[in-house]
């Protein structure tokens, strides 16, 4: 799923598990995708999916010290808060011309 030197090799196991807590507590979650380590962060998108729209993926950074604590629950809620408020940007068409956006709710 994801190395790196910087994160322990428990990482994978983690992030498994967060995905699992996550598909269980939101259907619209798909999968989270870990992109990089930076500092004290990890970087990695959240993939969205709502019947009508198709797949988006939504940017987030989480602390080291919430992947150190290794808490599942409060990882997946921390992701959870951030998809509930990043599903409510919606994209106005089309993005190249106008890269607007406008927010739901």
């Amino acid at each position: 799923m994801y190395s790196s030197g910087v994160w322990d090799s428990n990482l994978n196991a983690l992030l498994a598990q967060v995905q699992d807590e996550l598909l269980s507590r939101d259907g619209r979650i798909t999968r989270i995708a870990p992109l990089r380590s930076v500092g004290e962060r990890l970087y990695l998108q959240v993939c969205l999916r709502c019947a009508e729209r198709p797949e988006f993926c939504l940017p987030l950074a989480l602390p080291a010290r919430a992947i150190q604590d290794g808490d599942v629950g409060s990882l997946a809620s921390q992701i959870l808060w951030a998809a509930e408020h990043g599903f409510r940007v919606t994209v106005v068409e089309p993005l190249e011309s106008s890269r607007s956006f406008r927010v739901t709710a």
